[in-house]
């Protein structure tokens, strides 16, 4: 379509950069369907490993994409968006969740298992992860960072949850 060749050259450009993609608007824009769309035609245009990454809890990329479920681990997906093509790149999926990411923190930087286990079964820390302002926020962060500094993907593309000082 129109749409596609004319988005070719970007997505070369961006996916050679190994860069990420952020859409984000106002509630109810199509963030995650506009998502959705530019990684599955990365996916099927572009001979690359492309991973398109959510942080609503809400599991509208999983919908968009006509998946059943989607999960804190990058899930490679092969049916769905593709209409029975065979794309030429990968595409890869995840929906981030902020109590999994919490722990993959502490698990990496604790200094042994037994601070490690200390840390994950205090109250107090489930309460403050689950609490904390802006703890979402951060840790879908900490998560794209690490997620780009990997390398394991050429493009990332992520759709920002309700963006409320958008509006």
């Amino acid at each position: 379509t129109g749409v596609q060749t004319c988005a070719l050259p970007i997505f070369r450009h961006v996916a050679a950069a190994n860069d990420v993609v952020v859409t984000c608007g106002a509630g109810g824009v199509g963030k995650t369907s506009v998502a959705a769309a530019l990684a599955a035609t990365a996916a099927m245009q572009l001979d690359a490993k492309v991973l398109v990454l959510t942080v609503d809890p809400a599991r509208r990329l999983a919908t968009a994409m006509g998946l059943g479920e989607l999960g804190n681990t990058e899930s490679r997906v092969t049916t769905g968006p593709f209409g029975g093509a065979e794309p030429r790149g990968e595409l890869w999926a995840a929906m981030l969740d902020t109590a999994a990411g919490w722990d993959e923190l502490i698990r990496r930087h604790a200094p042994d298992p037994a601070t490690r286990d200390a840390i994950l079964a205090n109250p107090l820390y489930r309460t403050i992860t689950a609490t904390f302002v802006q703890s979402h926020d951060y840790i879908a962060m900490e998560r794209l960072h690490d997620l780009h500094a990997s390398g394991r993907f050429d493009l990332i593309v992520r759709s920002e949850e309700h963006t409320s000082e958008l509006q």
